[in-house]
């Protein structure tokens, strides 16, 4: 084997190797969004507001809304407590310190059941995520 292809074949293998760490990594972050957006839903069918305000950022903005109109909408919504309330599948794409989310909810059951679409931004802060957008799909 000569030297060219030596290196060719060094270069790939750890082109490899830092491609399995990323998505090792990224994948981990995926998971970590995901069973927070499922921490926040089973907050809400527990009728624990604050658990749910806790996910939401302090730089929460989505047009004209703000942190505090979101904490608003959520302490009303998880006062009506309607269970059972899960989470029918979620789409998650991480990119260093922020992420992008859809999440399908369901809650209610026979006439109350209620299915909505959500997009969510996150944001990386302080180790932990938070969500810094969130906008109903389809509405």
């Amino acid at each position: 084997m000569n030297f060219y292809t030596k290196v060719i074949a060094g270069f790939a293998a750890l082109l490899l190797v830092a491609l399995a760490f990323i998505f090792l990594f990224r994948t981990s972050e995926e998971k970590v969004i995901e069973q927070l957006l499922e921490q926040g839903l089973k907050a809400a069918e527990a009728g624990d507001a604050e658990g749910v305000v806790a996910l939401i950022s302090p730089d929460y903005k989505n047009g004209d809304e703000t942190r505090d109109s979101v904490v608003r909408k959520i302490r009303q919504a998880v006062n009506q407590r309607i269970s059972p309330a899960s989470l029918k599948g979620s789409a998650i794409h991480v990119s260093g310190d922020v992420a992008d989310a859809s999440a399908t909810v369901v809650v209610g059951a026979l006439q109350l059941r209620r299915e909505f679409s959500l997009s969510l931004k996150l944001k990386k802060e302080n180790g932990a995520w938070k969500v810094t957008s969130a906008d109903e799909v389809g509405r």
